[in-house]
């Protein structure tokens, strides 16, 4: 084995080898006469220094040892042997090169330690990714273009353009968030304002998105909803209008629209409806002021609600219909929020700020009937039995698992 080191350093050492071979000075111990030796080269070290008649004698660095340079030590240096915290091994110690470490993936070196890459802001994309000797480039989103922020990996979005789509511009983008359209199948604007409110519809389609019901194709679940189907062309509407997140939602409201007298669906349908009724009966919140919205508004996370908007819900809806059309353009805004959490964080703001106490007690009504409504249990039970029924889902065995 050592032959073979010792062959593969020599080999390397005659591609190496400089036009002039470094040299170093020694004092023969016998005859104290002052030689020049010709240095080792690089996977080797001095086994025997010069003498008047014989040139240095070198020898292979032993396992785990190495010597990047030329040089006339006797010793090869030890290779180290851990890396450091949040590293892994890039390159293995060699005869000639130490163990070359690097920060893990995630993470970037900053002097001697990994420290994790930046996140964009909103109004900012990645332009350069993080690597493990840089960090995130970022830069403002150009004209056309949007970013939610918070992340190391997104680029800046193109705006939705309702144009193409056949829809009416609602709201143009902003480099913090998409154009809104006008369409039925995926918001509705102040202008309408419905008993039938859709949040529950919203918080039931939450509370199954651990099941990544999203990456399942529209098809499929249409093909295996119980029922009236849905029609393809009301389909392809909601694929050309509405976001992975938002298909599946609307899916289920077209769905619901289309079985109401199915009496084995009663449950479900009713469950919902149940729960609409419990939100749009909430007393407390049907005396709301303008002043009482806009509080609301800045408390809730995400993008918010535009100050006209907001005006324009107390123009055109009834008193008992502004917290309910204010929190479906919020939820229009931030589909991929959780409905329940926002209004868990609105309640922790406006309490820190000192609300008024019915504006506290009204929401947190609200936000109980959403997370406890019983039509959650039965939307979970029949997706559930889809995905473990292989005759349905056959083709996507990762999700059935």
């Amino acid at each position: 084995m050592k032959l073979i080191v010792l062959f593969t350093a020599s080999l390397s050492w005659a591609f190496q080898q400089p036009a002039v071979l470094p040299k170093y000075q020694y004092r023969d111990p016998v005859t104290s006469e002052l030689l020049v030796c010709d240095q080792c080269p690089p996977g080797t070290a001095v086994k025997r220094h010069c003498t008047a008649d014989t040139p240095t004698e070198c020898q292979a660095c032993p396992e785990k040892h190495f010597a990047e340079n030329w040089h006339w030590g006797d010793t090869c240096q030890y290779c180290t042997s851990v890396c450091k915290e949040r590293q892994l091994v890039k390159q293995q110690c060699n005869s000639t090169h130490d163990q070359l470490c690097e920060c893990a993936p995630g993470f970037h070196l900053v002097v001697e330690f990994c420290i994790t890459h930046s996140t964009c802001p909103p109004g900012q994309g990645v332009v350069a990714a993080g690597t493990p000797v840089s960090n995130t480039v970022c830069k403002r989103c150009p004209a056309g273009h949007f970013s939610t922020g918070d992340s190391s990996t997104e680029q800046c979005q193109p705006h939705r353009n309702c144009s193409d789509l056949g829809l009416k511009t609602l709201r143009w983008g902003t480099s913090t968030s998409d154009s809104l359209c006008d369409t039925q199948e995926c918001s509705q604007h102040h202008t309408s304002c419905h008993t039938d409110v859709t949040l529950c519809e919203e918080a039931v389609y939450q509370s199954l998105s651990s099941l990544r019901l999203s990456s399942v194709p529209l098809e499929r679940l249409l093909e295996s909803l119980p029922g009236r189907r849905v029609d393809r062309k009301s389909v392809e509407r909601l694929k050309k209008a509405c976001s992975p997140q938002q298909q599946v939602l609307q899916l289920l409201r077209l769905w619901r629209e289309q079985n109401k007298d199915q009496d084995k669906l009663y449950g479900i349908i009713q469950g919902v409806n149940h729960c609409e009724r419990k939100v749009s009966r909430c007393n407390s919140l049907k005396n709301l002021t303008l002043d009482d919205l806009l509080r609301i508004t800045n408390s809730l996370p995400g993008v918010k609600v535009q100050q006209e908007d907001v005006r324009a819900v107390v123009s055109t809806c009834l008193p008992r219909q502004y917290i309910l059309q204010l929190l479906h353009l919020w939820k229009s805004s931030n589909y991929e929020l959780d409905l329940a959490k926002g209004l868990s964080h609105s309640l922790k703001v406006m309490r820190s700020q000192g609300a008024p106490r019915y504006l506290l007690k009204g929401l947190k009504k609200i936000s109980r009937i959403i997370g406890t409504t019983s039509a959650h249990k039965m939307y979970e039970k029949m997706f559930v039995s889809m995905l473990q029924d292989e005759s349905c889902f056959k083709a996507y065995k990762p999700l059935n698992e």
